[in-house]
This record gives structure tokens, C-alpha cells and sequence, in this order.
């Protein structure tokens, strides 16, 4: 059970979509499989945060890059439509958390504000996908 348990916390650090059905597959709680994916996801954001400010305090403020990756543009556009709250509790859902937390970063000049929205996301993605996961099993 324990290792099941860390199997879907060690996902929850990939993202919310994968460790959620593993953990229903697993057969765990519902409500477990809910705590160790926020747990998981949280986790990751926080130490990309912690090593992101880090990061940037080391090499300055670097936002400008030549080669700017498909998923950089993503997430600006989405902060530029709906700020760093948009930007928090969307990003975790399409492309992970710390994915989320990494490009936001380099967005985002205030990074605790950016941390507590991609948290406020976590859980709030990870209750609802959690929901829907049960309601469709129960179906089934």
C-alpha cells in the first residue's frame, strides 16, 4: 500500500494528469489519491520556486531569449489574457506543475504571488479530476 501510495505522490510530481488515473488503477482511496497528487504537485512547485529564485538572483533577470519553446509562448499568452492568478490555476492542468512554475518564473516578477495561484490550482484540479474519476468508476 505504501508503495502504491509513493507511486502516486512520485506522479503528482509529473503532473496531476498522470498520477490521478494510476491511482485509480492502483485501486487506492480516492481521497489518498487526491492528498498524495496535491502533495506531489505541490512539492515540485515549490522546490522549482525555491531554485528558480535562486537562479535568477544568481543571473539576473533573464526574459529576453532567442529560442523561445512552444510551451513558453503558451504560458504567456495565457498570462497576458489573465494574469498570474489565469496563469496559476490553469498552466498546472495543461502542462504540469512545474512546468508551470519553471516558464512562470521567467514570466512572473513576483514568484510567491505565481506559487500560491499554481497551489490554489493543484488542489482545486486535483479535487475536481479526483471527483470525476470516481464518478466515472463508480459508472463503470
Amino acid at each position: 500500500m505504501i508503495t502504491n501510495l509513493a507511486i502516486v505522490l512520485f506522479l503528482g510530481v509529473l503532473g496531476i494528469w498522470k498520477s490521478i488515473p494510476v491511482g485509480f488503477i492502483l485501486d487506492i482511496n480516492p481521497i489518498l489519491v487526491c492528498v498524495m497528487t496535491i502533495l506531489g504537485a505541490s512539492l515540485c512547485s515549490i522546490v522549482v520556486y525555491l531554485v528558480g529564485t535562486r537562479v535568477r538572483r544568481y543571473f539576473g533577470w533573464m526574459s529576453k531569449s532567442k529560442g523561445v519553446s512552444k510551451k513558453h509562448k503558451r504560458i504567456s499568452g495565457i498570462f497576458m489574457r489573465y494574469g498570474v492568478p489565469g496563469l496559476g490555476l490553469i498552466a498546472p492542468l495543461l502542462i504540469g506543475p512545474g512546468v508551470a512554475m519553471a516558464v512562470g518564473m521567467t514570466i512572473v516578477k513576483n514568484g510567491k504571488q505565481l506559487l500560491l495561484w499554481t497551489n490554489i490550482g493543484i488542489v482545486a484540479w486535483s479535487i475536481l479530476l479526483t471527483c470525476i474519476g470516481q464518478v466515472g468508476v463508480s459508472l463503470f
